[in-house]
């Protein structure tokens, strides 16, 4: 029997039980929209947490200074704490395997601009910070603060593009100035961070004031500042390398803090731990999207037993008549699999809106990936030959007589 034949037949017969046939298809259906659902979740958080961690640079060290607990200093007050200069100063001079050693220090104080308060936040930076962050001069007549800068402790800032715009509105920011804590700053800058990353995953880098590290350190004293760098950034020279070089930072800080008094953040950690999570996340969703497969298998197995008694005298003429064996089993088994395979299809488009639905209801951030597709209407397809095999094979081998008997 020809390829169009076996088409026909099929036709016929999903047009003869329309209602059975769209029951047994509904396990695939939900099976491989859930498939196609679970995994544009599973992928749109795995990309969001990825690309969220990789902002942060993945060869980077971030160390954060902590104020100790009342209880770990014994209800004593400590007013200057965490990563010292002298820890600065021993990473890029003793450490190998350390490209640069980049440390920020917030000023907990207001900024005024206009004579107005705001809640902009201003940050002493080592120059380095700008290429570190992947971020770049956003208006060709100002600039970056620089080294001279902080030797000459000249009073000048660079701004963010959404600081400039919360400071001065509309108005043209370089040249303007900005006081904070009794200190006046010249705006000698505009910058911005395309990929709007956070610094130390806190702060938007868009949203900052900064001015040359070493400047705010010689202005203000241990009054507005309680520590020498609330941040800093140790970029490593090798990747492969870097487990080491952050054990080696771990145990210094250990051995030269009497207190707890900082946290050591390794992005490229988190992003080898957020990768194994989304591994087993991926997994655990594919075994439950498996269980509605196997259900949507077991009922086109029920549908295709129901066929071969409904056609048991069809089956009989047709052997009388000369048909072999491998014959009937492919008739059987090519509507099995366009049993599964509609129901594959059908089940990639629920899917795709059950994504889309996801994303703009709940906020949650879904992609939909060929390779998702691919997989689940392979599985579909498979689903059909494993579940359709027995149910023909039983068709092929009835005998033409005791059929034709029936």
């Amino acid at each position: 029997m020809s390829f169009f034949y076996n088409i026909e037949s099929t036709w016929l017969s999903l047009k003869h039980h329309a209602f059975r046939s769209l029951l047994a298809m509904l396990g695939v259906v939900l099976g491989v929209a859930a498939v196609v659902g679970m995994l544009a979740v599973s992928e749109g958080a795995r990309v969001e947490s990825i690309e969220r961690i990789q902002r942060q640079g993945v060869d980077n060290i971030i160390l954060h200074s902590e104020e100790p607990q009342a209880n770990q200093t014994g209800g004593e007050t400590i007013y200057f704490y965490g990563i010292t200069r002298e820890d600065i100063d021993h990473f890029r001079t003793v450490f190998d395997n350390v490209k640069k050693v980049v440390p920020i220090v917030e000023l907990r104080k207001t900024i005024y601009a206009n004579g107005k308060p705001t809640d902009v936040i201003l940050m002493g930076a080592a120059p380095e910070f700008l290429a570190l962050s992947r971020s770049k001069n956003a208006d060709p007549r100002g600039r970056w603060i620089s080294e001279s800068d902080g030797a000459l402790a000249s009073q000048v800032c660079s701004v963010g593009v959404d600081a400039a715009r919360q400071l001065f509105g509309l108005e043209d920011p370089l040249g303007k100035t900005v006081s904070v804590y009794g200190a006046t700053f010249e705006v000698v800058g505009l910058i911005e961070n395309p990929l709007k990353s956070k610094l130390a995953g806190k702060y938007d880098i868009n949203n900052l004031v900064y001015v040359n590290y070493e400047t705010l350190l010689s202005i203000f004293n241990r009054d507005a500042l309680n520590v020498e760098a609330d941040y800093v950034y140790v970029q490593v020279e090798n990747l492969a390398y870097l487990k080491n070089t952050a054990d080696r930072v771990r145990t210094y800080l250990n051995e030269t803090h009497e207190l707890p008094d900082y946290t050591i953040s390794v992005p490229y950690e988190l992003l080898l731990a957020e990768q194994a999570t989304q591994r087993i996340f991926s997994v655990v969703m594919g075994s439950i999207a498996a269980i509605s497969l196997l259900v949507g298998g077991i009922g086109i197995m029920n549908i295709m037993l129901a066929n071969i008694y409904e056609r048991t005298k069809e089956i009989g003429t047709l052997r009388a008549l000369g048909a072999q064996r491998r014959t009937i089993l492919t008739q059987f088994l090519f509507e099995a699999v366009t049993l599964t395979g509609l129901g594959g299809i059908l089940g990639v488009l629920i899917g795709f809106l059950i994504a889309v639905l996801i994303k703009y209801t709940a906020g949650m951030p879904t992609i939909v990936t060929p390779g998702s597709v691919i997989v689940a209407l392979a599985v579909s397809i498979l689903t059909g030959i494993i579940f359709g095999t027995n149910p023909a094979w039983k068709a092929a081998n009835l005998s033409p007589i005791e059929a034709l008997r029936r």
